[in-house]
């Protein structure tokens, strides 16, 4: 596999880094004052939109600085505890390098905490989360930074960082750096590129520089030379500013026929535009009354789009869209703020995506109970799962019998005892799993064997 060009051509140093030199300047400024010990304000929050340069900004800091990074994403330890273990491993006056080197802060030498997606927190499993960060930045001697798309979500789940960290904006590049740095990796790797074909790679990144370097890479592989007809592969990666466009023009429409023909250029079906739509109305209108007129305008098309899915008539749609742009946005009464928000990713989505493993894991236990239960997956789904899960978790000798006959794996054992697979108690129940199917245990011994484990016996003993 080839190496990715944007880790190849990462900026080593600051004085690589392309554009946004104010925030260059800033972050070099906050990394001097470390010389003379923790300085009033620890952390830094990069934020703005993707491929602008925060990370690479970062990494470069940190090796311009001498400087060993502690680096994790807070979308992937989202919860307090991951936070303070990871995080927390920094948060102390002296600390040692990657190499096991004792770094002495009176010699100036540090570890750079750097926090990415530190904005991408919700919903249950995130609790303390960005609590978390708050308090690491608070009790820390190691500089911090916070890499954000979206700086408004996270000061939303902790307000305080906006007195502890300074804020630090990257704006999306210029398409003339972008093509200049284009131009630099085609000549380094020996390419000929068609100027009209980088044009378009650099208009169709809308300063996105990653991206435009993702997509130059992509056109180019196992060629030296491309020329215009080759971007023929080139995908629309503008359709995200295509969105907020359209919104922001809906939202600012006049008359039913402007709110319904702003969002007519989208590349979305209805029953995907009505997710982002729904997302968008809480910060939009300020009114509760407003608000809920816009709800209600959503709720009938989401009627619409019910029937069309129900009977298969897709003439509903003109219908529901309808009800979702223009009934959302003549709902307002009042003027437009002055300073529209920026439209986030509907978060529906996202949870569905955390969710992912979770569902597959609970569908795959339903249809291997189907036939033990002589019930349909759905049916156990709905009515049996949550009545056997809290049963398991007190009775051993029952989930180690339905276990055996269901042939139940680490995972679905997990999934009954809302514990992780690695569990001591996961593995003990496997155990007597084994023991039954293979006969070591009669069934009738099992129950002696639960019994023992809810007295603090490890199955395993038996």
């Amino acid at each position: 596999m080839p190496e990715d060009w944007t880790e190849r051509y990462r900026p080593a140093s600051l004085s690589e880094v392309v554009g946004n030199d104010r925030a260059i300047g800033t972050m070099r400024r906050w990394a001097e004052s470390w010389k003379k010990g923790a300085p009033k304000k620890k952390a830094l929050v990069l934020k703005g939109e993707p491929g602008t340069g925060k990370t690479s900004a970062a990494l470069a800091l940190a090796n311009d600085f001498g400087w060993d990074v502690i680096e994790m994403n807070a979308s992937d330890h989202r919860n307090a505890d991951s936070i303070r273990r990871v995080a927390g491993l920094g948060a102390v006056s002296e600390t040692f390098s990657n190499a096991g080197e004792f770094l002495s802060t009176s010699e100036g030498k540090r570890k750079l905490i750097v926090l990415d997606e530190a904005d991408n927190l919700f919903g249950r499993e995130d609790h303390g989360g960005a609590k978390a960060i708050s308090q690491t930045i608070k009790e820390t001697n190691q500089p911090v930074i916070l890499i954000v798309n979206d700086y408004y979500a996270l000061t939303r789940k902790a307000s305080a960082i906006k007195t502890l960290a300074v804020g630090v904006k990257f704006a999306r590049h210029r398409d003339g750096t972008v093509l200049e740095v284009l131009r630099g990796i085609c000549e380094a790797e020996g390419l000929t590129v068609d100027a009209g074909l980088l044009a378009a790679i650099v208009k169709n990144a809308s300063g996105d520089l990653r991206g435009a370097i993702n997509d130059l890479q992509m056109l180019v592989e196992g060629r030296k030379t491309v020329d215009v007809e080759g971007g023929d592969a080139l995908g629309k990666r503008n359709q995200g500013v295509e969105l907020d466009a359209a919104l922001e023009a809906m939202y600012g429409a006049r008359t039913a026929r402007e709110a319904r023909d702003a969002t007519n250029s989208l590349d979305k079906t209805p029953d995907e535009l009505i997710m982002w739509i729904e997302e968008s109305i809480p910060s939009e209108f300020s009114n509760r009354a407003d608000r809920a007129a816009a709800f209600d305008a959503l709720s009938r098309s989401d009627v619409y789009l019910r029937r069309t899915r129900r009977l298969q008539h897709y003439g509903l749609w003109a219908y529901a869209k309808e009800m979702m742009t223009s009934g959302v946005a003549l709902a307002r009464s009042g003027p437009r703020r002055r300073s529209p928000p920026r439209y986030g990713f509907p978060s529906y989505l996202i949870m569905m995506s955390r969710s992912k493993s979770v569902r597959s894991s609970r569908a795959a236990l339903c249809r291997k109970l189907s036939p033990v239960l002589h019930s349909s997956s759905r049916e156990i789904a709905v009515s049996v799962l949550p009545y056997l899960s809290a049963m398991a978790r007190n009775d051993s000798e029952l989930l180690a019998h339905l276990g055996a006959e269901a042939e139940f794996d680490e995972g679905d054992v997990a999934y009954l005892l809302g514990t992780d697979p690695a569990s001591d108690a996961v593995a003990d129940t496997m155990d007597v799993i084994r023991r039954i199917r293979s006969g070591e245990i009669r069934r009738e011994a099992a129950a002696e064997a639960g019994s023992d484990a809810r007295r603090g016996t490890r199955l395993s003993d038996f």
